[in-house]
């Protein structure tokens, strides 16, 4: 079927595509740079199947467990928030957070010491967090890698 094209059919726009970039004003040093990092990453692929199925599943690994902490991280913080609010209002002692210190074997425990200061706890959980920012930074630079 051949399509009749008359003076009143309408043409159709040619738009150019734009041209992305991260840093419109980068100088040549910088581009040279940045081009040599990607060859460096480019590089760092394997070549054949088996070692690139390898890769990108340590890769896709390292990826599931950095969201995993990012979820951590985001439970924590809601939760620390919480405890400075219950905090201001009595420092000492809570109810609806403690922190329970366990001894004994997997079958028969027994609570040796209870911590309910949400101030504690809170310290406790600002402390893990700065240990799983560590961990965040020290995966999101294996992942880059």
């Amino acid at each position: 079927m051949e399509l009749q094209k008359g003076e009143n059919t309408p043409k159709p726009e040619l738009k150019a595509l734009p041209v992305a970039s991260e840093k419109p004003d980068q100088t040549p040093e910088e581009l040279k740079a940045e081009n040599e990092k990607l060859k460096k990453q480019l590089s760092a692929i394997p070549q054949d199947l088996k070692t690139r199925v390898e890769y990108f599943n340590k890769k896709n690994e390292l990826i599931r467990r950095l969201s995993k902490l990012d979820m951590d991280k985001e439970s924590l913080t809601i939760h620390l928030d919480k405890l400075a609010e219950i905090a201001a209002a009595n420092e000492f002692e809570n109810e609806e957070y403690f922190l329970n210190i366990d001894g004994g074997s997997k079958y028969n425990k027994t609570a040796v010491y209870t911590v309910k200061n949400p101030v504690i706890i809170g310290e406790l959980i600002s402390f893990i967090i700065g240990r799983v920012d560590a961990k965040r930074e020290v995966l999101k630079k294996e992942i880059e890698a």
